[in-house]
């Protein structure tokens, strides 16, 4: 039962379409593709709370510099804030650090938290695993500097949305595996977990919900290149198809109704109770794919910030 106000958002984004000349994405190059996104995020950004510093620096991963942004909202009493480390939606292919200010800047402000917001590589100029070493080298960075950062590094997340959720579950997964450092939380917002799209939600809303079955078919072909097939098995790619592994962290999951990846995150609740791991589950009705950055453009979709900022304010 898709909401009134998703309904009117998906019109909005028909007409814009049709203004652009556009399907969707497969319609158009990934340069030009990225530029698109880049604009018509821009043109109606998400509410941007205020903060009390924002600075970008560079982040030294394995495979070269890349641009991160920290948010540090006001501490009460001069206490230490928990770090968040936070990777930004768009496919694997879409989207950074501007197009995503408004929920890292919400995120900081809210729970309230120091944000560190990661422009990791993406395809298909660096296919898999690129980002996932990004992100590692990301968690690494931020366990290591968050007290000089005025954070607790005891009080660590990790998460993101779309394919940021994705990529978060993959460094959390690597962490675990490799006694990297300890996650307190895990959030993950309507996650990308299935590469190989092999569930009934990818089919029941493959047309009409904005994140269409075509977009899916051309984020997997530019992220995982010519290995596509063997590449969406691996597990830093799709988890669900993987036994949890120990020591995974307590993780919070948002599942919207009306989205095509809403059953690979049923499947991965499923696993991570099964495995034992402390999960705080937010099933939000009628809701489409990444509606929790855009509640500005759908207002019903506030209605479970309240939730998610308990969540995070729980760490």
């Amino acid at each position: 039962m898709l909401h009134p106000d998703c309904e009117a958002y998906l019109e909005t984004v028909a007409r814009w379409k049709a203004e652009v000349g556009i399907r969707g994405w497969p319609d158009l190059t990934p340069d030009r593709a990225k530029q698109l996104f880049r604009e018509a995020r821009l043109a109606r950004p998400a509410p941007a709370p205020e903060v009390t510093t924002v600075e970008e620096r560079d982040l030294p991963a394995r495979g070269g510099m890349r641009r991160m942004r920290i948010y540090v909202p006001e501490a009460a009493h001069g206490q230490r804030l928990p770090v968040a480390l936070y990777f930004h939606g768009g496919g694997y292919v879409l989207g950074g650090l501007d197009e995503s200010d408004g929920e890292a800047r919400r995120i900081a402000a809210e729970t309230p938290a120091i944000v560190v917001s990661v422009d990791y590589r993406k395809g298909p100029e660096h296919p898999f695993p690129a980002g996932v070493e990004d992100g590692y080298d990301a968690l690494l960075w931020t366990a290591h500097n968050a007290a000089s950062l005025g954070g607790d590094p005891r009080r660590l997340l990790v998460g993101g949305t779309s394919a940021g959720a994705g990529l978060a579950a993959a460094v959390a997964r690597l962490s675990a595996t490799d006694n990297g450092p300890r996650i307190r939380l895990l959030y993950l917002f309507c996650p990308w977990l299935d590469l190989t799209m092999s569930r009934s939600s990818v089919r029941d809303f493959a047309e009409g919900y904005a994140l269409e079955r075509r977009d899916l078919d051309w984020f997997t072909a530019a992220y995982l290149g010519e290995a596509r097939a063997e590449a969406a098995r691996h597990p830093l790619v799709s988890p669900v198809l993987h036994p949890v592994p120990k020591g995974m962290p307590r993780t919070l999951l948002l599942i919207a109704e009306c989205d095509p990846l809403r059953d690979e995150a049923h499947l991965f609740a499923q696993q991570l109770e099964k495995a034992g791991v402390a999960l705080i589950r937010i099933d939000a009705a009628g809701m489409i794919h990444g509606f929790n950055t855009i509640t500005h453009l759908i207002p019903a979709g506030a209605d479970y910030l309240e939730p998610i900022r308990d969540a995070l304010r729980s760490v």
